[in-house]
């Protein structure tokens, strides 16, 4: 080993790293070689691998049909798919830009980085579906992207999550220019941001998928961008939520990852309601002012955020803390032909702790098929 390659920073190349055999995901050893010869976490690295086989581009999809129908269907239509459109806009700009940046200073495993990456890639292309949406359905797109943006009500659903994330952000460039430690409170803060990024994909983006494929199902308009955004929501629902528990997961395997569940127990409660509880309130505006769907009253929507949120809760064990009912039958059978929701099964943080409350039920349902398996 030369004297410079001795001398290389920590931070970007660490030489003395000894940890290969078992990397903490976050705030472990620096990273040195990527390392696809120990795969300590192999469902992360499956599920980064299935995300890169199945990419895909923006500009798959023809929306000349939807110019048309933008212009000549009715305005309560017209405002609720221009809404929905406006906040899946906005969230995937903030995802596309923030998880590699978050997690990039932090982030100690070779499988997890891959993982993180690839979803930031996977955002942009999400990003960039909507963007193109917008500018290929609508002759003055530079209109409707002011549109979108004076939505005030779309932008107050960002709240809860983009704080999280904002503290994130400081504390992990805090840490990497050495002005904050490497504790349990800088831990806790990325571990935070892990959560509230399952938030958002699992109960705030089903929440709006679940009204763009309610107007799509019920009018029959708008089919191209319905079927570009059953594409995100596969990525989203099929790969991104997976990974973020499958991430949580191993995290509680360590002694850090449990005190951080534990320290931020109640923190996770008071998100999971009140991220509910904003799409709850969006869901009040967007029935609002006369605007209905086709088949779905303002409570079948709420139910299936309540829906979405009961497997957040469950998933961390915490559904005596909740201030919204649980519901474990799905109110919108529509999404059944949107998502392939048998494939995704959900499941405690941690299958081997009584904490989550594993074990208290037997399974009677051998050979049975059923149509959602939550």
């Amino acid at each position: 080993m030369t004297q410079e390659t001795q001398h290389l920073p920590a931070k970007i190349f660490n030489t003395g790293k000894s940890d290969y055999d078992f990397p903490e995901i976050i705030l472990g050893q620096d990273l040195g070689l990527f390392d696809t010869i120990n795969k300590f976490y192999p469902e992360i690295w499956k599920l980064y691998k299935t995300l890169k086989n199945q990419d895909w581009d923006e500009n798959e999809f023809d929306y000349s049909s939807c110019n048309v129908q933008f212009k000549t269907c009715d305005k309560h239509t017209y405002d609720m798919m221009v809404k929905t459109l406006a906040w899946q806009w906005e969230a995937d700009s903030v995802a596309s830009r923030s998880i590699a940046a978050i997690l990039a200073p932090v982030c100690t495993s070779s499988e997890a980085w891959s993982g993180w990456v690839e979803i930031t890639k996977n955002e942009i292309v999400h990003a960039a579906t909507y963007s193109e949406i917008v500018r290929n359905s609508f002759d003055n797109p530079d209109d409707i992207l002011n549109e979108i943006l004076s939505v005030q009500e779309a932008l107050s659903r960002l709240k809860v999550v983009t704080e999280v994330f904002n503290t994130a952000f400081e504390v992990s460039y805090d840490y990497a220019r050495d002005r904050r430690p490497n504790d349990q409170e800088t831990y806790n803060a990325i571990y935070m941001f892990i959560v509230g990024l399952l938030c958002m994909e699992r109960i705030q983006f089903m929440a709006s998928f679940a009204v763009t494929f309610g107007i799509c199902d019920g009018t029959g308009l708008f089919q191209p961008i319905g079927k570009a955004i059953q594409k995100i929501a596969q990525d989203e629902f099929e790969v991104h939520v997976q990974y973020g528990k499958e991430v949580l997961r191993a995290m509680y395997k360590t002694d850090r990852g449990r005190t951080a569940f534990e320290q931020c127990k109640d923190k996770i409660a008071q998100m999971v309601n009140e991220v509910t509880q904003s799409e709850v309130e969006w869901t009040d505006y967007a029935f609002s002012e006369g605007r209905e769907l086709t088949g779905v009253t303002c409570q079948m929507m709420k139910d299936w955020v309540y829906f979405s949120a009961t497997d957040v809760a469950r998933f961390f064990g915490i559904e005596d803390q909740m201030e919204f009912p649980i519901i474990d039958e799905n109110p919108l059978k529509y999404m059944e032909n949107w998502l392939n929701m048998s494939k995704v099964q959900a499941s405690n943080q941690e299958e081997d702790t009584a904490q989550y409350k594993v074990g208290v039920m037997k399974r009677d349902d051998h050979d049975e098929v059923f149509d959602v398996d939550f």
